[in-house]
């Protein structure tokens, strides 16, 4: 189920959603002592940050008129509760004095479509199964072999023998872009699921995520690259957002094949992508986000750029915080979106053809 855009209590949600968070997480508190008791001195400060975020996940989901942005985040934080044995009710019951705490804020229609979109919530809590819906990688198939191993060397301390497991599948034969696209973003997708599932820490992740950086670099050296064919690409993950081993791999995946890339990397702020673009003589710019709360400052960040390059520069946008919402691209004011590493090449061609 959609909603009609309502940008107007988007911002209001957004300018109050400390009050809000505060509001909602003393009445859940009040209402269930038993999360206090099991939160401890914690409690407080927990759910008011808890709440909080999910304010912010609403306000994208009613500025864009997409209730699927406010689901699938509460779904996926209800599997990570599952996996850290927390209470599931507990998430229930936050939604249900998130919903009391925001009516104040908003009238009417907005205040309908706002207590619409966390019943749909809860309504798909209520159906969720508590099995993982998540899939492994498969060891028979090569790459994922491959992937499995490098994950396992890799938590276990060992980097540099990690690194080896997959430069030696290159050396016999597996193309460096295969290994980027077939072996290491597979691998972080696992440890992903790995660490959502409460199966390894966020240490264990951020090891594997910093190895996969090095080794991108190492096999960025190895690769044959396409003739130059005179078309630059600006990458970077928006303000926010600190994921940057996907957008990564893209840039050196158009690297290679033949396009000028300039990556600036993670947590970029809107005011630097106009700049970069006239500096560089960009024709094309990618932009990351991680989560659906980071979809204003993506907006934000295209409006820069229209407003100093107008429709001369191409932008394509994707990453998770998209999840749930393909279409909402043009909403943003896209040219174009990729949902995966090897879909960024194809729309790349098609909004700059040579």
């Amino acid at each position: 189920m959609n909603m009609q855009p309502d940008a107007a209590a988007a911002k209001t949600l957004e300018e109050h959603a400390g009050e809000i968070a505060a509001s909602a997480a003393a009445q859940l508190l009040s209402d269930h002592p038993q999360i206090r008791e099991r939160f401890g001195d914690e409690a407080l400060g927990v759910w008011t940050g808890n709440l909080h975020q999910r304010v912010l996940e609403l306000c994208v989901a009613m500025a864009a008129g997409q209730t699927s942005l406010f689901v699938t985040r509460v779904t996926w934080s209800r599997a990570a509760m599952v996996a850290r044995n927390i209470e599931v009710g507990d998430l229930d019951a936050s939604l249900i004095s998130l919903r009391a705490a925001i009516q104040p804020y908003l009238r009417d229609g907005a205040q309908q479509a706002a207590v619409e979109c966390i019943d749909t919530a809860l309504a798909t809590l209520g159906r969720a199964s508590d099995e993982p819906e998540f899939g492994a990688l498969d060891a028979g198939l090569m790459p994922e072999r491959v992937a499995l191993r490098y994950i396992q060397a890799v938590i276990a301390g060992n980097a540099i023998p990690g690194m080896a497991i997959v430069l030696d599948a290159v050396d016999d034969g597996l193309s460096v872009q295969d290994a980027i696209v077939k072996v290491l973003l597979p691998a972080q997708r696992e440890v992903g699921r790995l660490w959502h599932l409460n199966e390894i820490s966020v240490a264990e992740e951020h090891m594997v995520t910093m190895t996969t950086q090095r080794l991108m670099a190492v096999l960025a050296s190895r690769a044959k690259r396409a003739p130059d064919r005179g078309r630059t690409a600006v990458a970077a993950a928006v303000a926010g957002n600190i994921h940057e081993v996907g957008i990564r791999a893209i840039a050196y995946l158009m690297e290679f094949d033949g396009w000028r890339m300039i990556y600036l990397g993670s947590d970029v702020p809107k005011s630097e992508f106009p700049e970069a673009l006239a500096c560089f003589d960009g024709d094309l710019v990618l932009l990351s986000l991680a989560l659906s709360s980071q979809l204003p400052t993506l907006e934000r960040t295209i409006e820069a750029i229209r407003g100093r390059h107008g429709d001369r520069v191409k932008i394509m946008v994707g990453g998770n915080g998209l999840a749930g919402a393909p279409d909402l691209w043009k909403e943003v004011g896209a040219d174009g979106y990729a949902a995966s590493a090897e879909a960024a090449l194809i729309v790349a061609d098609e909004l700059v053809p040579d």
